[in-house]
């Protein structure tokens, strides 16, 4: 009997496993990136906040920072991975991330920075998957930086262009900086020639 009890309820939690495993792969927004390898000695950070989560984290911000709870209201899912890159890790890290980029490409998502910097620089890009003009259901930042770290970024949820600054501060992404001034200048010249 209890073997029953054990086996059903191990069967449970893989249900329960595979249903969110599927609802994550089937939101618009997300990417796969699969497990990445540390490396044998060094930093590895992995981050993934669910729905239920972040519901929570907007809950307790919004007393102190409303435009803040708002975005993490709308968001989804975030995942952030840092990994030190060595011998035994690089080349499968970036192999890894290739594809990812690759990937994004050929399934419609938008490149809206790309940095590369010459020979053991930092290599970044940041993707965004568009739903009509204004909105963003998915961010991807990937780098590979030339002190010898990943990062892999996935923002999952409805966000506005003009909360990709807010994102930027709030989760300290250097990257979508940059896309914060771009919208700037690109806001500020269309009002020049209005």
């Amino acid at each position: 009997m209890k073997s029953l009890r054990l086996l059903t309820a191990a069967a449970s939690l893989a249900a329960v496993l595979a249903v969110s495993a599927f609802a994550a792969e089937s939101e618009a927004g997300y990417v796969d990136i699969g497990q990445l390898v540390p490396a044998a000695k060094g930093e590895f950070v992995e981050i993934n906040l669910s729905p239920g989560l972040l519901k929570f984290a907007a809950k307790i911000a919004a007393k102190q920072e409303p435009e803040a709870a708002a975005l993490i209201a709308n968001l989804k899912r975030v995942r952030v991975n840092v990994v030190s890159l060595d011998d035994s890790n690089r080349k499968a890290t970036i192999e890894q991330i290739e594809a990812v980029r690759a990937k994004l490409e050929s399934q419609g998502w938008t490149q809206m920075v790309t940095v590369r910097e010459r020979e053991g620089g930092d290599n970044v890009t940041v993707h965004a998957k568009q739903k009509g003009d204004d909105v963003i259901e998915g961010l991807v930042v990937t780098v590979i930086d030339g002190k010898g770290e990943a990062v892999f970024v996935n923002i999952v949820g409805l966000i506005s262009a003009d909360q990709i600054a807010t994102i930027a501060e709030q989760l300290n992404i250097e990257p979508l900086r940059h896309v914060k001034v771009k919208i700037k200048q690109d806001k500020s010249s269309d009002k020049d020639e209005a």
